[in-house]
């Protein structure tokens, strides 16, 4: 049967792709996204090869028609650069359905790593031989995780270039067991007792380093937040006022909204940062930059003060206050909503985070109170 634009027009997307045909070759395959690409099918040296002739309606039946009579031949088709697949990829299917804050990581990655080695390059002939040692470089220059973050952007741009018929196979996908392997994770340190307790904290409360990277260790002490979730921090987040620091969902790792009550120590301490920073948006920039501070700020200031690799993280923190409140008695429900931590059950999530705001209050107070006297 053969297709017209009201036909097409009124294919609906399905759980899996399909394909319509119009006859003598003629396909149009419609995606689980609503999206619809033409396919010709032909036939060279006795084996069957399916070409794409683009996206609808970019190309309307009339011309797809005119394509397939025309003899699609693969030999004269226009290389089709990889930085454009995949700048279509980031536009229309990833930036869409992530957080800004994982699709600014991606765009960063994208740039950096694969535009800047392979943007001019034609999607259809990269191979993984080609991919393998600039992988390998990346990861022995900026790190064995980061290395699998780029391999899996690569991956998600081939899979997409195949279910938009601009490619037939994935090279990426192809390289992941010739990767340099991930070494086992590394469990840091956990603070456990209050004598550790009182060593972290005087010795960041002696830390003669940047003024606003001081403040922000002392804020992760005080809060337990995420590394993240502190440097990113914006001061439209922060309620003088009501003393309360409201991080917005697509900030957060579970991606829910969270609260954190603000100690009258916390909130002396976002006031003194208030004084001389200038930036009006982020609370954590220094002097004479319009960016917050980097990823490893927090991290590199701890080495300094000797807590080196394998010792104490930015996320110790976490960990020191889940211990020291569990040993003093705090509920422990309330101590993991504080950090953050979502509840399988969704109505007893959404219960828990209006009952224990105001126990989470009180005890932030109290720990407050309590790094206080171990610093003196």
């Amino acid at each position: 049967m053969s297709l017209s634009e009201l036909t097409i027009q009124k294919l609906k997307p399905r759980e899996k792709r399909y394909l319509v045909g119009d006859g003598r070759g003629l396909y149009i395959a419609v995606m689980p996204t609503g999206e619809k690409y033409w396919y010709a099918r032909t036939f060279e040296n006795g084996r069957e090869r399916k070409r794409s002739l683009g996206r609808y309606p970019d190309i309307s039946l009339k011309e797809a028609r005119e394509l397939k009579a025309k003899g699609f031949n693969l030999d004269k088709e226009k290389p089709l650069a990889l930085g454009v697949v995949a700048e279509e990829w980031y536009i229309k299917r990833h930036k869409p359905a992530v957080s800004k804050w994982t699709a600014y990581l991606t765009r960063k990655r994208l740039d950096k790593f694969i535009l800047a080695n392979f943007r001019e390059r034609d999607i259809k002939a990269i191979t993984p031989r080609e991919l393998l040692p600039v992988l390998h470089k990346i990861q022995e220059k900026n790190g064995l995780v980061i290395g699998y973050y780029v391999k899996g952007i690569l991956s998600q741009i081939f899979e997409y270039a195949i279910a938009a018929g601009y490619c037939e196979w994935n090279p990426a996908a192809q390289i992941a067991k010739a990767l340099i392997p991930k070494r086992e994770t590394q469990h840091y340190s956990v603070v456990k007792t209050e004598q550790q307790a009182a060593e972290i904290m005087r010795a960041i409360n002696s830390y003669n380093g940047t003024r606003v990277v001081k403040i922000g260790l002392l804020l992760l002490a005080h809060t337990f937040v995420r590394n993240s979730e502190m440097r990113l921090a914006r001061w439209s987040e922060i309620d003088f006022d009501k003393r309360v620091w409201i991080i917005p969902a697509e900030r957060m790792k579970m991606r829910r909204e969270h609260i954190v009550p603000l100690s009258e120590q916390a909130l002396s301490l976002f006031k003194k940062l208030r004084e001389f920073t200038t930036h009006e948006d982020y609370c954590f920039v220094l002097r004479g930059k319009n960016k917050p501070i980097g990823e490893s700020s927090f991290s590199k200031a701890l080495i300094k003060l000797g807590y080196g690799k394998g010792k104490f993280t930015p996320h110790g923190f976490r960990g020191m206050a889940s211990t020291l409140l569990n040993e003093h008695n705090f509920n422990r429900d309330v101590i993991e909503r504080q950090l953050a931590h979502v509840e399988n059950n969704q109505v007893r999530a959404a219960y828990n985070q209006a009952e224990y705001l105001d126990e989470r209050r009180k005890m932030l107070d109290w720990w407050s109170a309590y790094l206080e006297n171990l610093i003196k």
